[in-house]
């Protein structure tokens, strides 16, 4: 089979189990954004996220992931809700109103895999989706799938900021994308204005010791501990201030993966559903039964707890 009649293949497979967008490119070096990763954990932007430190050179030669690498194939999963949480209730990013979707993307990517082995026998190949050191936004840009915006989100022209990252890489020989999107930014600086903590210290640069996500999710201190005390605005896991105030958030439609819907608890509440004092009140028992699995099982019930009493001052 032709690498362009694959290519068609692909694309319709991928569509057909319900990503959103898929191209490939030929396996490089990213210099260029090791470059800019060196820069940023030199100013411990990084924080307690040690393993951005990690890996460097996988990170900066994705082949070495898999002897005789050819082809990075890379694939966007749509996220985007029907609808948003009260803003009464206690604020989750809409990426974790579902399961996890590191599983969830996995899963479909091997089939993916499965389908393009069909039709070339013996071909070896991984999958991942934000599980191992490779610029998957850089990537996806290279692959003709959007741009990176000012706030650092990979945008998609027709389905905006609500995507999430599929990768495959394989010792294929496929159709590369031969476009890249142009920037969409323009003069609009609203993430940047808008973020209530100042973790965007410039365009394209993130200050995660900043960010509410980072302190909600990836920061294991307690608030009282933290040295950035900042007004969450009423967000106990992440935070899509600068997701949300983008003009690119109203493209997309709202997913159809139900995997990404909000689920029914043993209480008769949704996921998403839940007020302050029910989180407060909620036994570890509950939340591994309920929770088990979901994104919020990262930060884990004792840290939720803590976002919710301070989730703002």
């Amino acid at each position: 089979m032709s690498p362009e009649k694959l290519h068609t293949l692909i694309k319709d497979f991928s569509t057909e189990i319900g990503f959103v967008a898929y191209g490939a490119i030929a396996v490089k070096k990213f210099l260029k954004e090791t470059e800019f990763l060196m820069q940023s954990l030199e100013l411990s932007y990084n924080g307690s996220m040690k393993y951005l430190a990690g890996n460097i050179n996988i990170r900066q030669n994705p082949q070495l992931l898999l002897e005789g690498a050819k082809s990075i194939m890379v694939f966007l999963a749509p996220y985007k809700p029907i609808t948003r949480q009260s803003p009464e209730l206690p604020l989750i990013s809409s990426y974790a109103y579902g399961k996890d979707y590191h599983p969830v993307i996995k899963n479909k990517l091997h089939k993916v895999a499965e389908k393009l082995k069909e039709n070339i026998p013996g071909i070896e190949y991984r999958v991942f989706t934000d599980s191992a050191p490779i610029f998957e936004r850089a990537a996806a840009e290279a692959a003709g799938l959007g741009f990176i915006g000012r706030n650092t989100f990979l945008i998609n022209k027709e389905h905006g900021l609500h995507t999430l990252i599929g990768v495959i890489i394989t010792n294929a020989v496929l159709c590369y994308s031969s476009e890249t999107v142009k920037n969409g930014c323009g003069t609009c600086t609203r993430c940047l204005d808008k973020c209530p903590t100042g973790a965007l210290v410039e365009q394209f640069r993130l200050d995660s010791r900043r960010c509410i996500s980072y302190q909600t999710i990836e920061d294991k201190r307690p608030f009282g501990e933290q040295l950035l005390k900042t007004d969450r605005k009423g967000r106990v896991f992440g935070c899509e201030i600068c997701l949300d105030v983008c003009p690119w958030s109203i493209k997309g439609e709202p997913s159809e993966w139900v995997e990404f819907k909000p689920f029914a608890t043993n209480t008769g509440k949704t996921s998403i559903s839940l007020t302050a004092q029910e989180w407060l009140n909620m036994t570890e028992e509950e939340f591994n039964s309920i929770f088990r699995d979901s994104p919020l099982k990262r930060a884990g019930l004792v840290k939720i707890k803590d976002n919710i009493v301070n989730s703002q001052l």
